[in-house]
């Protein structure tokens, strides 16, 4: 018969386990929501309405910030993106309304989803302490994560298109050709090229600097790109550029141990991101949506996020 230490021991253990459990989750996130409720006072007698209606209009608002903000109209897949966003919004707008959040402060939509969102968010990384395996598991399945970033050294050679017109891509091929008969690195070919207001010079930089001084498209090829010889042209946001890569110095994964906080940190912000997704995802189930004037083009269709 097991004395009472292992009685504890093994109530203990099935304690860890049960809290480990989404269902635990969401009962932990009711019962505390409820709570809320009676705080900040019942929902209305009458049930609120449970029909949630995007317009011509409101689509059109948000096509118009994207254009805005990023100088392009959104592609079917972003404008749904922004549907969706709008949806979850109005949800979780409703949802605080409800719970008498919005009382004794202005009502601002914008505060009052942040407040539901910020108290579920809350509820839940309370729930979640992983276990030694857990960081591991983590740390394997995501392991490139934590390699530090390449750095890279190249020196480039920059052709106009705004000075060259309809000559500057077969002039771009030509210079590249020149430099590579050179039979040198870099050393006398200053006179190549046309002028550039960034230098010709870079050493040891990582792929984030680079793309925001050249652009991401930019980036991605100068890393491909074999050590040594020239090599291009190469597209930027400026033009075309000839482009030499001195030397790229790539770096393994970190042992687990040197970046402990930050795998436990990753792993709960991925697991709390997932249950809020599904919290969010079985709210949205109780309303129907009903969008209304799409854009001109392929359907939007928007269904909730999905759990695990």
């Amino acid at each position: 018969m097991p004395d009472d230490g292992q009685a504890a021991s093994g109530a203990g253990k099935l304690f860890r386990e049960l809290v480990r459990q989404p269902l635990v989750h969401f009962l932990v996130i009711g019962v505390a929501l409820g709570a809320a409720l009676q705080w900040f006072g019942n929902r209305q007698e009458s049930e609120p309405d449970t029909t949630i209606r995007i317009t011509a209009a409101d689509i059109a608002r948000s096509e118009a910030e994207w254009r805005s903000r990023w100088r392009r109209p959104p592609t079917q897949e972003e404008l749904a993106g922004l549907v969706k966003a709008r949806i979850r919004e109005l949800v979780l707008y409703r949802e605080a309304v409800a719970m008498g959040l919005d009382r004794d402060e202005p009502v601002i939509r914008r505060v009052l989803v942040q407040k539901l969102e910020s108290i579920a968010k809350d509820l839940i990384e309370l729930s979640l302490s992983p276990t030694d395996r857990d960081l591991e598991q983590h740390f394997a399945e995501h392991s490139e994560r934590y390699r530090p970033a390449s750095l890279i050294t190249f020196t480039h050679v920059f052709v106009d298109p705004d000075a060259r017109g309809d000559r500057a891509v077969e002039d771009a091929e030509k210079i590249v050709a020149e430099l590579r008969s050179l039979g040198r690195e870099t050393g006398g070919t200053e006179r190549y090229g046309d002028p550039f207001m960034l230098q010709r010079y870079y050493p040891e930089k990582e792929p984030q600097r680079v793309a925001s001084l050249f652009g991401a498209g930019f980036a991605a090829t100068v890393f491909e790109l074999p050590i040594g010889g020239w090599h291009g042209p190469v597209l930027s946001g400026y033009g075309l550029h000839a482009v030499y890569v001195h030397d790229r110095m790539d770096f393994p994964v970190p042992p687990l141990s040197e970046v402990l906080e930050r795998v436990r940190q990753d792993w709960v912000d991925d697991n709390r991101r997932r249950i809020v997704d599904q919290y969010f995802a079985d709210m949205v189930a109780r309303y129907e949506v009903v969008i209304e004037g799409a854009a001109q083009g392929a359907p939007i269709q928007v269904e909730p996020e999905q759990g695990p």
